[in-house]
């Protein structure tokens, strides 16, 4: 389960959300990825209202504001697959082995609060929250380096 959601672990709560619901329209995303780069023009507000006008699924809309997301999502199908079934599946142990990663990342500080985001400690999950809630930052981190 890990492997399903080492990607995306680190990210904002609201966008680890998004992309699990967008991984179970993998056609979709296929679709919004290549109409994004037949619209590389697109930006904003004018990319939001041209994205409203499309048939996906909101998840997959929402996702459009990160193209390097779907993006990979896209280019890596196989993965999406993978963890579009373990979260339709698998629910709570996809959000458990969310949670176990970030415990790792935390503990060899890894994940911690920045001035893009804050990670806080609620009961015993760790959320990942952004600063500005009208920008998100996308960790870039190399999913085959040790970052837990």
């Amino acid at each position: 389960m890990q492997e399903e959601v080492a990607p995306i672990a680190l990210y904002p709560d609201g966008l680890v959300a998004q992309i699990l619901a967008a991984a179970t329209f993998p056609e979709q995303i296929v679709q919004a990825d290549r109409w994004m780069q037949a619209h590389p023009d697109l930006k904003d507000e004018a990319l939001a209202r041209a994205v409203d006008q499309q048939p996906w699924d909101p998840s997959v809309k929402a996702l459009t504001a990160f193209p390097a997301v779907i993006g990979n999502m896209d280019k890596n199908l196989s993965w999406t697959s993978s963890l579009s079934d373990a979260y339709y599946n698998q629910q709570n142990d996809v959000m458990d082995a969310v949670q176990a990663m970030r415990r790792r990342a935390q503990q060899a500080g890894n994940l911690k609060t920045t001035p893009q985001q804050s990670v806080g400690v609620l009961d015993s999950t760790i959320t990942v929250v952004p600063n500005d809630a009208d920008t998100i930052y996308v960790p870039a981190y190399d999913r085959r380096a040790r970052v837990c």
